[in-house]
């Protein structure tokens, strides 16, 4: 079996596993659930299985998660998972109460060589994409968890925004994988949850590892949409905080709807892309009795490609996907590309009575993840229309602009985490 065979989306497809359902109303404990489950996936005596107690603390697990309801059906209680090796199976239990034990006989233990804990995590980290710390069998799991994320953050551990305790109950941590009462360890298992705008998981092995989902969005790829009652001169500002200082690997693609090419260069861009780093297409309002081009027109101006795009909005999502896609196949090193896709701004397309901006924009979306890209799409509006508020669920993340005390501010609202920064400056 592959490396990817060990990801938890292939290791506990539906097609691969047994699935106890959801029961919101059962009396009986996560342990015995669990215990029962195993007992038909095996179609063996309960009594003749190895205990549960020796690979994870049954009270312990009955009591790590918040009791069963409606809110943890929110993306970020979704992420929160126990995995564990039991009797030649692997066994994942989320928070929303689903049960699923996989009916391959054989798995590799979690920190062993064959398989570290970071492979089955929700979100699988890399020696690049994620830091790690060691804890000691016998300490409080708990505070381990909230002292690395402080020093990561790189704020007092009483100065973070959330508690741990809203999000997974921290003082079973400790006993969750700890050895039993004769001091026999107990590995191969994880607990993994969202904490802090971070994926973080602890592991048997005394190992916590820990990613930013920011870090993530901007590494892998994913879709932005940024929104607030605010004057163009604040959109100006952000796009100009997002852009940063061009990097050789970077390249920004415009998509202007309501704003020239020569208000763009105007703006507050820090530094204009050169040739070669920068391309904006600027979609011309079909005149539709004058008729539509066929083709897109080009020019150079400032070292940078103008591309002016005619026709219906159907057309200018073509010609994106397409620039896209053609992106990707040019460059030397996919993986060091930095591609980011702004589009100016998303109020034309919500404006068209024939066009509906969901079903509009997901295969731009799809696109722009396919890629590995980061879409920004800027949008004036009060987020908390009820509108917007239904948008927002098919973007990874949300930056919302005010006019604060001292100036434009941004807050991020991350969507799998469900972490929301503090209020911060533009500039």
């Amino acid at each position: 079996m592959t490396s990817e065979q060990y990801q938890p989306q292939n290791l506990f497809h539906p097609d691969h596993c047994y699935q106890v359902s959801v029961d919101e109303n059962g009396h009986e404990t996560l342990s015995m659930r669990i215990s029962e489950a195993m007992a038909t996936v095996v179609e063996n005596d309960l009594r003749e299985i190895p205990p549960l107690y020796d690979v994870i603390d049954p009270d312990a697990l009955n009591n790590v998660f918040h009791s069963f309801s409606v809110e943890t059906h929110r993306p970020h209680h979704s992420l929160t998972e126990i995995v564990f090796s039991w009797y030649d199976h692997a066994v994942r239990v989320r928070q929303t109460g689903e049960i699923r034990i996989t009916n391959q006989p054989v798995i590799p233990e979690i920190g062993t060589d064959a398989a570290s804990s970071a492979v089955f995590s929700a979100e699988a980290l890399s020696d690049t994409d994620g830091v790690a710390y060691e804890y000691a069998p016998a300490e409080d799991v708990g505070t381990a968890v909230v002292l690395a994320i402080a020093d990561e953050v790189g704020v007092e551990p009483r100065a973070l925004r959330e508690r741990l305790s809203d999000r997974i109950n921290p003082d079973v941590l400790t006993n969750l994988f700890g050895p039993k009462l004769d001091g026999t360890s107990r590995p191969g298992g994880y607990v993994s949850f969202a904490f802090q705008g971070y994926f973080v998981t602890v592991s048997s092995d005394g190992t916590i590892t820990m990613q930013s989902e920011l870090a993530q969005l901007k590494q892998e790829g994913g879709n932005v949409l940024v929104v607030g009652d605010v004057p163009d001169d604040v959109f100006a500002t952000a796009r100009s905080f997002l852009v940063g200082d061009p990097k050789p690997t970077q390249h920004d693609l415009y998509t202007l709807l309501d704003r020239s090419p020569a208000a763009l260069q105007q703006s507050a861009t820090p530094v204009q892309p050169t040739l070669g780093t920068g391309e904006i297409l600027d979609y011309q309002i079909p005149v539709r009795s004058a008729g539509v081009r066929e083709f897109p027109s080009e020019h150079q101006t400032q070292n940078t490609q103008i591309t002016q795009v005619t026709g219906e909005l159907s057309d200018l999502r073509t010609t994106l996907i397409q620039s896209l896609a053609k992106y990707e196949h040019d460059i030397a090193d996919p993986a060091v590309a930095d591609l980011r896709l702004y589009i100016d701004s998303l109020r034309p397309i919500i404006d068209d009575a024939d066009t509906d901006v969901a079903t509009f924009l997901q295969p731009l979306q799809h696109a722009v993840s396919a890629v590995g890209a980061v879409g920004y799409y800027l949008l004036p509006g009060d987020r908390n229309v009820p509108w917007i508020q239904e948008l927002e669920a098919d973007f990874d993340a949300v930056i919302e602009l005010r006019i604060g005390t001292s100036g434009p501010e941004q807050r991020w609202s991350l969507r799998q985490t469900g972490y929301t920064t503090r209020w911060f400056s533009l500039d």
